[in-house]
């Protein structure tokens, strides 16, 4: 019995001191392929603070086409901070979506199509419905900011290329962009900016 139990104890104490050893070990050979995520400071964008009402993220491109809009966008906007909000998605040119309220802008909106519709002739009718659906689609954002795009979206906005969405919040109106697009105009923005830094100098 005694010698069971001092067998039971030495291999107790041997597990223990091997146990870190083994998990050092295991940690280098899965971390390439599962890395820890340190995750993003809330304070990474310092402009925020003294710029209320504005916001410019970068959202990636998900599984199935789903988004997830920032919480610094939900917050501002409180027709998306409800537990479950539609939007009315725009198509604007040059790949550019705007994001409006489905109870206020969305309803309003198919309002007026049905009655452009209806007092359309037959000849345009079908012309005009095409060139609607092509101009508005509905999305529907559950409570974490979560939606499906249409595939008509993910073309628009070249997300299927880049994987990433560029997410624009200014004056209480809310675009997504094309990220390409974006980059390209991005040199214009700057030296917009820096020209009215050197001149308040």
């Amino acid at each position: 019995m005694r010698a069971k139990c001092a067998k039971i104890l030495i291999n107790f104490y041997t597990i223990i001191l091997i146990l870190p050893i083994w998990l050092v070990k295991a940690d280098c050979f899965f971390y390439p392929y599962c890395p820890m995520k340190t995750g993003r400071p809330t304070s990474w964008n310092p402009v925020a603070s003294f710029a209320k009402g504005v916001w410019t993220d970068v959202v990636a491109l998900a599984s199935k086409d789903r988004v997830v809009l920032p919480i610094n966008v939900r917050s501002q906007l409180k027709w998306l901070s409800a537990p479950n909000s539609n939007a009315l998605a725009v198509v604007e040119a040059e790949s550019v979506v705007e994001l409006r309220s489905w109870d206020s802008a969305g309803r309003e909106a198919m309002d007026a199509i049905q009655r452009i519709l209806g007092e359309a002739s037959e000849a345009e009718r079908g012309e005009l419905a095409i060139a609607a659906m092509d101009r508005y689609s509905r999305l529907s954002f559950d409570s974490a900011g979560r939606a499906v795009l249409p595939t008509c979206l993910v073309a628009h906005l070249e997300a299927a290329k880049t994987g990433m969405i560029r997410v624009v919040l200014r004056d209480q109106r809310l675009w997504l962009w094309s990220e390409r697009k974006w980059c390209d105009q991005r040199s214009a923005r700057t030296s917009a900016l820096q020209a009215k830094a050197a001149s308040s100098q």
